[in-house]
């Protein structure tokens, strides 16, 4: 287990607690890596850990990326298997060790995690295709929309493919990486009905929560590789390339809202997004809503300045649930990447979650 922690406010002892059971007694190590902040201040938040079951490392690079001190924890790691587990996120009860059983049950690389927020409420993602649990494919269960790797994956995978964070980044360090593992071929297992990697809400400081310039927030996706994205088939660079637009671009201009500036060096960003975008899969846009065409067209339009992105956003936050859930191509909308299909998925598993809960 690795967890990088930069801050004392951290719940480390919440995350580091929840990576041992009865079951898992002595097959467990984690590496805490203490990044930019002293390790006795630290260290002090962990109690009852067994004796030899944690390692606690400095790293003081003076950057504000998680980077640096995962790629460090992944490289002390001696463990047949991995997971890298977020400061203020924790696991269920049960959950380490089920996947470890699914991985010597199906010998298979590695086990995507489902995901719950710590309010309760399951997340979605990947977009996997319904009650599929086994072998997952990248582009059939959508698996680039799973930005962040989260699981237990083979020591012996990761280090073949010479899996490592994107360094210096403050944001989206896991893109790059978290792609080639979807994309590597590897088996993938997905225990969707066991127990959750846990997101906690309760930290003040998530990076992912702050309004970087769109120039920064950009260069994950800027820095993919083009000769390892011309490598993948045209329904792989498709798959990534739409992920790119609706959650990246799509996700950055609606999170700002029309009231938002728009200086030049944002617009050029969108510019260079969609550059690199087009590169990648000039079919990107076919899945995409009504309502996500029309912001995406009128924000790539030549000469737009910063009052056509705000009509874009206002126009968007006012589009119909139609638009906003309808591709306009009629055939478009059975695609396996379309918000209606998603929409339907998310309602089938509302459905069968009121119904396992029903006496």
């Amino acid at each position: 287990m690795v967890i990088a922690v930069h801050n004392v406010q951290r719940p480390l002892g919440r995350a580091v607690s929840s990576c041992w059971s009865p079951a898992t007694e002595g097959l467990v190590h984690v590496v805490v890596v203490c990044h930019n902040v002293g390790v006795e201040d630290i260290r002090s938040n962990v109690l009852g850990v067994p004796d030899g079951s944690i390692t606690f490392l400095q790293l003081d690079d003076g950057l504000a990326s998680p980077s640096g001190p995962k790629n460090l924890g992944l490289a002390q790691c001696k463990t047949p298997y991995v997971l890298v587990l977020d400061s203020d996120d924790y696991l269920e009860a049960g959950a380490l060790e089920h996947w470890l059983d699914v991985i010597k049950g199906t010998a298979a690389d590695g086990v995507i995690a489902p995901l719950k927020l710590q309010t309760g409420d399951v997340v979605r993602t990947p977009r996997a295709r319904v009650f599929r649990r086994h072998s997952l494919d990248a582009v059939k269960d959508q698996l680039a929309y799973a930005t962040a790797p989260r699981g237990l994956w083979s020591t012996e995978l990761l280090r073949s493919m010479e899996f490592s964070y994107t360094q210096g980044l403050r944001t989206a360090e896991d893109l790059a990486p978290g792609l080639a593992l979807w994309f590597s071929g590897a088996r993938l297992e997905f225990p969707a009905d066991g127990p959750h990697y846990v997101l906690g809400e309760d930290a003040s400081d998530r990076v992912t929560a702050e309004f970087l310039p769109l120039m920064e927030e950009f260069q994950a996706v800027a820095g993919l590789q083009q000769a390892w994205l011309e490598a993948l088939s045209a329904d792989q660079r498709q798959s990534i390339a739409t992920k790119l637009v609706r959650i990246h671009l799509a996700g950055a201009l609606v999170r700002r809202g029309p009231g938002w500036g728009w200086p030049e060096s944002d617009r050029l960003a969108v510019r260079e997004f969609m550059d690199k975008v087009v590169a990648i899969s000039p079919a990107f846009a076919g899945p995409l809503t009504m309502a996500e065409q029309s912001l995406i067209a009128a924000v790539s339009a030549p000469g737009a300045d910063a009052g056509s992105f705000q009509n874009a956003v206002e126009e968007f936050a006012a589009a119909s649930y139609w638009h906003k859930l309808l591709a306009p191509g009629i055939l478009d909308n059975a695609k396996r990447d379309s918000a209606l299909r998603h929409q339907l998925r998310l309602k089938f598993h509302a459905l069968v979650a009121r119904a396992r809960s029903t006496p």
